[in-house]
């Protein structure tokens, strides 16, 4: 478990064949892993892979607490990014002394269901077998005293509350929140990485996140909302189609016929008079 102070970060490092699995109690921490930024918050969990780089991107903003597990498999691993799925095979009676080989498909990133969450703290607290805290710069460690297979049943349930998390869902709202930034400030002249920034993201992340919900980037939504406001404009108010053009983002009214024809197969002065 470690306890960082308001301005402390998360170091840069890569673990030899060993994953890092980070479950944030309290505050949150900023993350990349592989290009890829998180922010963990409390409740959610984050899983580091073997031999690739990862690092705090940015200071604590708060004290934040946070446990951690180090853990690795002898078997082999893949990222991907759609779960894996054994297909269910009804076994031969032939076999029925066999056990074929299954995966275990856990999500990088997510939140642990609210009504896991004090169980997952528990297991995360009889585990521990070392206590960082910045605040009074000291790092403790502790005999486990737990009999090797309850560590493993216990380990097991870690992984069978993060396999019932609620990554999707988070990957919903974090697109949902992207898509309501983007309707607040369509007027500006947005680019994806002032978008990025706000959200603490990688600006790939933010480009998949938006498609995956909405089949669309960032600029194309950006286009999409200034062409709706547009249309709106253009029949609850008397304002010049060049004004309409510049009050919802485009500077150039002669782009702004051409896209609005494009989209809605008739020019602004045609879609006023209808």
């Amino acid at each position: 478990m470690s306890t960082f102070r308001s301005g402390d970060r998360h170091l840069r490092r890569t673990l030899p064949h060993t994953f890092d699995l980070i479950y944030v109690h309290q505050g949150e921490l900023f993350m990349e892993e592989d290009g890829q930024q998180f922010t963990v918050t409390t409740g959610q969990f984050l899983i580091l892979p073997p031999n690739r780089l990862h690092r705090g991107t940015k200071a604590c903003r708060t004290e934040t607490i946070f446990h951690w597990l180090h853990f690795y498999t002898t078997g082999s691993f893949s990222c991907s990014e759609t779960p894996v799925r054994d297909s269910n095979v009804i076994q031969k009676s032939s076999q029925q002394f066999e056990k074929k080989p299954f995966h275990i498909s856990l999500p990088q990133y997510g939140a642990i269901l609210k009504e896991l969450q004090p169980n997952m703290l528990d297991i995360m607290e009889q585990i521990t077998q070392v206590r960082i805290d910045r605040k009074e710069n000291s790092k403790r460690f502790s005999d486990n005293t737990i009999p090797q297979l309850k560590l493993q049943q216990l380990f097991f349930t870690l992984l069978a509350y993060i396999g019932e998390s609620s990554a999707e869902i988070q990957s919903h709202d974090a697109a949902a929140e992207i898509f309501a930034f983007l309707n607040d400030h369509y007027k500006e002249n947005l680019c994806l990485t002032d978008i990025a920034e706000h959200f603490s993201f990688h600006p790939s992340y933010v480009i998949r996140l938006l498609k995956k919900r909405y089949q669309k980037t960032p600029g194309q939504i950006i286009q999409q909302l200034r062409l709706e406001k547009a249309a709106q404009l253009l029949i609850t108010s008397n304002s010049s189609i060049q004004t309409i053009a510049y009050e919802t983002g485009f500077n150039d009214g002669g782009y702004f016929t051409r896209l609005f024809k494009r989209h809605y197969g008739v020019t602004p002065h045609q879609w006023r008079n209808r």
